[in-house]
């Protein structure tokens, strides 16, 4: 039994006990709309209420507005009838939780297996002194620890059912000759369960999934042109199932709450909440391009944000370009000679490195074009930007934790140590209002740079000068909230 007991587990468990009382010892985060409008959801969809009327619905507001916030994200359907904006995944997850009266252990949960897939997955490709860096920086990243803090999101589940399901995934890859049929046939549905779950969290991870299942697909077709035997028939079936039932789930759930299994919250929603590439071709009167304004807007706070959100990328985009570098260096058969660093071209290999980039690309990349934090002036402080983005950790912490664990231990475990400590007074500033470190690094801003934020300049519901009956959304016409003057 003492030989389990290693001293890099020892860490982790500490670390994540730690990590786990730091957040639930702090007040529960719900800052902004979106936290009230999960919250109202995981309520009403615990009482069995995928829709609510006009009076469940002003009461919820009421309440909202008496702490200070609003409810923004509950949209008419049609007279009486509201529904839930946001994709439904998170709520149903944090129901059961919600009626055992212990909704913040949901993400303790996911924390827990997150933590505990990264571990065997980082010791499985090289060791358990990488696998400890690894969940030390799933734990303490600054942005990983606010969401972990805010329950009622979808942000930390978005992220830590597609870690766990891509963990699960790449480590049934590493060991695919070595399971068994119930074995693997076990892992691979518990992987596109998850994986296929992160998607009903969160629709903007179907790039990653369709990744992931490509890999999956491209790994059985190279098997086969080498001739080796394939599993397709093995494997489709747990494949099937674990995409298969949270995807029914979602296409039920829309078309009994939206009357078509195509349609969606955010199919009706009059919010900016578009990607520039939805935009192509769109100017405004002067010639401008609006995807290009939408890029530009957000460039201005980007970089300082993800440093802040994300410190680990100082260590983690480097790493990406090296581990390139390396992989290229191999196939041109220019490569090192074997030694410390050399290993790295081989534990990670091209499709799952490709994978890895790929997931990167497809969160950073994608939300540099995003509507709505295009709105914000500078990115309008680290939370605010950095949530959208933290489905795109696991990537990263994989290539950091890989690439940290090549240096000396006296340039290792600084550089750890540092990441892990302003983690955690970043956490402790934002949830406290401690005054550590230098106010502009927690800067908390809604200003924006157009009148009117909700309908930005380029969408068809911006009125320069109109009151709520020029906007096109029915709440507006709701007499309760702009009652007619006789």
């Amino acid at each position: 039994m003492g030989r389990h007991i290693t001293l890099e587990r020892v860490i982790v468990a500490v670390a994540f006990i730690a990590a786990t009382v730091l957040i639930l010892a702090t007040p529960l985060g719900m800052p902004d709309p979106d936290d009230w409008a999960y919250y109202h959801g995981a309520q009403n969809f615990a009482a069995g209420h995928f829709t609510v009327t006009n009076q469940q619905q002003l009461h919820q507001a009421i309440e909202t507005i008496e702490h200070g916030n609003s409810l923004l994200q509950y949209l008419p359907l049609d007279y009486n009838r509201w529904a839930l904006e946001k994709a439904p995944g998170a709520v149903f997850y944090l129901v059961p939780f919600e009626k055992l009266g212990i909704p913040r252990y949901g993400n303790v949960l996911l924390a827990f297996f997150m933590v505990l897939v990264t571990f065997i997955l980082l010791k499985r490709l090289r060791g358990e002194r990488a696998a400890m860096t690894g969940c030390l920086l799933t734990l303490f990243t600054p942005i990983a620890l606010v969401m972990y803090n805010r329950s009622y999101m979808d942000t930390y589940p978005s992220l830590a059912f597609l870690a766990i399901g891509a963990g699960l995934y790449f480590y049934y890859h590493l060991e695919r000759a070595r399971c068994g049929r119930v074995k693997g046939g076990l892992l691979l549905f518990a992987a596109f369960l998850c994986i296929s779950w992160s998607v009903v969290t969160r629709y903007t991870n179907v790039p990653i999934a369709a990744l992931l299942a490509f890999h999956w697909a491209a790994a059985q077709f190279a098997g086969w042109r080498r001739g080796e035997k394939t599993r397709v028939r093995r494997e489709i079936l747990p494949l099937g199932l674990g995409i298969g039932l949270p995807l029914a789930t979602m296409l039920v759930y829309d078309y009994y709450v939206f009357g078509s299994a195509l349609t969606y919250g955010y199919a009706v929603s009059p919010y900016p909440i578009k990607f520039a590439f939805q935009y192509l071709g769109q100017t405004y009167l002067d010639g401008r391009s609006v995807p290009l304004d939408i890029l530009r807007y957000n460039a201005e706070g980007y970089a300082r944000n993800l440093l802040i959100g994300f410190p680990l990328l100082v260590a983690g985009l480097p790493g990406f370009i090296y581990v390139l570098w390396q992989k290229a260096a191999e196939r041109c058969g220019r490569g090192n000679a074997a030694g410390r660093w050399s290993s790295v071209r081989s534990e990670v290999s091209w499709g799952l490195l490709v994978v890895l980039t790929g997931w990167f690309v497809s969160v950073f990349g994608l939300y540099l074009g995003y509507e709505w934090t295009a709105g914000l002036k500078e990115g309008g402080g680290f939370v605010l930007l950095n949530r959208f983005l933290l489905p795109g950790l696991f990537p990263v912490v994989i290539i950091c934790a890989l690439v940290l664990d090549r240096f000396p231990v006296k340039v290792w475990l600084p550089v750890v140590a540092v990441l892990v400590v302003f983690g955690g007074l970043l956490y402790a500033q934002w949830s406290l209002d401690l005054h550590v470190l230098p106010a502009r690094v927690t800067l908390r801003t809604l200003d924006t740079r157009w009148p009117g934020y909700v309908f930005p300049p380029w969408t068809p519901y911006f009125q320069p000068n109109g009151g709520p009956e020029s906007f096109p959304f029915p709440m507006w016409s709701y007499p309760y909230l702009f009652p007619k003057v006789p």
